[in-house]
């Protein structure tokens, strides 16, 4: 798959272009990729969540702020 990065005026990567037939393996490959409507989450995503919560409540899950969590992220990159 040839894929073409975009970046930004300071050479930062800022997204991917897919050639239309890889992105139309994607689909195919991964039904639920494109979502029209994503303001549903999926019922996987909702048993996740729920599990969490349900650690968080029991104190058996740590938790951080967006903030803390996104550099930690980014530092693994």
């Amino acid at each position: 798959m040839k894929l073409q990065y975009l970046h930004d005026l300071k050479g930062n990567t800022t997204g991917v272009f897919i050639p239309i037939k890889a992105w139309d393996k994607l689909k195919e490959k991964y039904h639920d990729i494109e979502i029209e409507d994503n303001t549903e989450l999926h019922q996987w995503q909702k048993d996740i969540i729920d599990e969490r919560l349900e650690k968080i409540a029991k104190g058996n899950e740590k938790f951080q702020d967006f903030e803390t969590a996104i550099d930690e992220i980014e530092n693994e990159l």
